[in-house]
């Protein structure tokens, strides 16, 4: 098979690569062809499309913070086509804790006490807090038509997109050439979106730059929790690490576990469902008839500094990174792709560059 050559090429199709070529594709800036490689067979099978599908725009990071409202505004305008439903949040946790993710000037959001909580979300009933925001523009998106969205429009205006193309070898010189198990590809640019393997593509490109660790989180459907209307606001207990919502019939919840990992196998662990119940015990009483429907994981990629890596290789000529995400990937994706197009382009400066 002859070598294929592009102006640029993105390894993987996650929210970070899909976004990014989105973007990209459709800035009057460039010309050039962009191709995507995606190791699996269909775009979006690890975190991208096993997280809890929630848009939390008050979130700890400002600068993160920022572009999960500035994203929020994009989806309005797609509500229908993203499958969003603006339900709102309600995060728990102490004064300090909501202060500290508060920013009034930025997003309309209102303190409420723990009695007022529990009148939003009379499943909280019990359940220890000091106090809650409630932001009304949060929401949740459908993370498959969502991603969708933004790899139809990408191809609409002549990205390819090749899956089932496992990277397994990469050499750099005047060019990076690009071993794959579809084939060898060649290119002057190439951005490293590749989700919990962007740390070994880096290696492979011959950067030392800051590493990133891909860390297991466990997410449950649990049955037999009744109270919670579909349009209730989406829970997150910040003090406790545990946040839940409404899904098909049911509901979806997680402990907020991150599990070091050595292997980028996505299986459940030994002791998950034990340590679930044990939580449930402990915090949540109107929880106590809960069984267990349905369980997986999911891998979580951040950076040493839990930031996100936005920008050029200070080290590697070419090599462009949009990683560590962190479970921020959905929620931010539109300005994350607008900023890595923009600083890619050399049009914006990137608060998150490689460091």
């Amino acid at each position: 098979m002859p070598t294929r050559s592009y102006d640029v090429l993105i390894i993987g199709s996650g929210f970070a690569g899909a976004a990014t070529a989105f973007h990209l594709s459709r800035s009057p800036s460039f010309s050039g062809s962009i191709c995507i490689v995606e190791q699996e067979k269909t775009p979006g099978a690890h975190a991208s499309g096993r997280n809890a599908a929630l848009l939390l725009q008050s979130v700890e990071d400002p600068g993160i913070r920022k572009l999960a409202v500035a994203s929020r505004a994009a989806y309005g305008d797609l509500r229908e086509r993203i499958g969003f439903q603006e339900v709102g949040s309600l995060l728990l946790g102490r004064a300090e804790q909501l202060e500290a993710v508060r920013e009034p000037n930025l997003l309309a959001g209102e303190l409420l006490s723990p009695e007022q909580a529990v009148e939003k979300v009379p499943l909280l009933r019990g359940h220890r807090f000091d106090g809650a925001l409630l932001t009304p523009s949060d929401g949740v998106i459908d993370n498959w038509a969502l991603l969708s969205f933004y790899l139809e429009e990408a191809r609409a205006r002549g990205v390819e997109l090749i899956t089932d193309c496992e990277v397994v070898s990469l050499e750099t010189g005047s060019t990076f050439r690009v071993e794959t198990s579809r084939g060898t590809f060649e290119t002057h640019r190439l951005v490293n979106a590749g989700g919990a393997w962007v740390s070994r593509i880096a290696g492979w490109a011959g950067s030392d730059s800051q590493m990133h660790r891909p860390l297991k989180r466990h997410l449950f459907v649990l049955d037999g929790v009744h109270g919670m209307a579909e349009d209730q606001p989406f829970v997150w207990n910040l003090d406790q690490e545990l946040y839940f919502r409404p899904e098909s019939g049911g509901l979806l919840f997680s402990m907020c576990d991150e599990e070091a990992v050595s292997h980028f196998e996505e299986n459940v662990s030994d002791g998950a469902s034990e340590a679930l119940a044990e939580k449930i015990l402990k915090t949540l009483p109107t929880f106590s008839e809960a069984k267990i429907r349905r369980v997986w994981a999911c891998l979580r990629t951040h950076a040493s500094d839990h930031r996100f890596t936005i920008g050029w290789d200070p080290n590697v000529e070419g090599l462009f990174w949009v990683a560590g995400l962190g479970g921020h990937g959905m929620g931010c994706s539109w300005e994350v792709g607008r900023l890595a197009a923009a600083s890619f382009l050399g049009e914006e400066s990137s608060p998150f560059s490689c460091r």
